[in-house]
């Protein structure tokens, strides 16, 4: 951090939110709205790069914490920004208890409403992509397109429900004593797992009589249990993103969102 971050650390915070919000619209927004976006990012960026020292020699990919399942899906949009010192120091404790916990089995109950979150969204951007391929095939005149096989495996694409929408898994525990079943939660999680595998018997039965570009190869659903306690979802990306990120946090150091 230069001295003049350290005059004003007001604008310095105020200018990592707007860096974090500038990041999360680049991240998401259709391409088309983007231009505008990444202009007033590289202006922000200059601004907040004027007022840091940068080790560009240590790097390490955010997806480890922003796209990581094992994390609650708060903690993993708010990975996606420029983090000072204080603030990774705070998020470092919480990464890893968490992480710990969770190796050892806790949370069970919210981590089933999270699987079950994540799976419902996954769901519906397998069949947004399986019903849009099939679509793409009506105006096909190849005599694959004729033949009964695929005529009946269209229309079982065509044919699957909508998609389960499943709530978010609500705001994480604080220990371990405080995680509690949902009411519901299991018959939840029974609805998206059961059209999963509808998902998958579909897509699988369409990729068999269609041409190589049209294949889809969906992720496996299968109705198996939540973890049970005890059971190791030990992660060697995390381990080494902590090995990476101890020395970070004993040195004073914060992250640098890089895009």
């Amino acid at each position: 951090m230069r001295d003049v971050a350290r005059s004003d650390p007001g604008e310095l915070v105020r200018l990592t939110r707007a860096h974090a919000r500038l990041a999360h619209a680049l991240r998401t927004d259709p391409p088309e709205e983007t231009g505008h976006d990444l202009a007033r990012w590289r202006d922000l960026d200059e601004r907040l790069c004027s007022l840091l020292v940068l080790d560009s020699g240590r790097s390490h990919r955010v997806n480890v914490i922003g796209a990581n399942p094992i994390f609650p899906p708060e903690w993993r949009e708010a990975a996606w920004a420029t983090l000072l010192p204080d603030e990774l120091a705070e998020w470092a404790v919480r990464w890893r208890r968490w992480y710990d916990e969770t190796s050892a089995g806790g949370f069970r109950h919210y981590r089933e409403r999270l699987r079950t979150w994540d799976t419902s969204r996954l769901l519906a951007e397998t069949q947004e992509d399986l019903l849009a391929t099939a679509r793409a095939t009506l105006d096909r005149t190849n005599a694959w397109t004729r033949k009964p096989a695929f005529v009946e495996a269209r229309h079982g694409v065509f044919a699957l429900p909508n998609p389960p929408t499943a709530p978010a898994p609500g705001p994480p525990p604080r220990t371990v004593n405080d995680d509690r079943v949902v009411p519901g939660q299991r018959e939840q999680h029974e609805v998206v797992m059961r059209h999963g595998v509808l998902l998958e018997q579909a897509a699988r039965g369409f990729s068999r009589v269609v041409p190589g570009a049209f294949k889809r190869h969906p992720p496996a659903f299968e109705r198996r249990p939540p973890a049970l306690p005890g059971e190791p979802v030990r992660d060697p990306w995390v381990e080494g993103f902590f090995d990476w990120l101890d020395p970070v946090v004993r040195a004073g150091q914060g992250l640098y969102l890089w895009t």
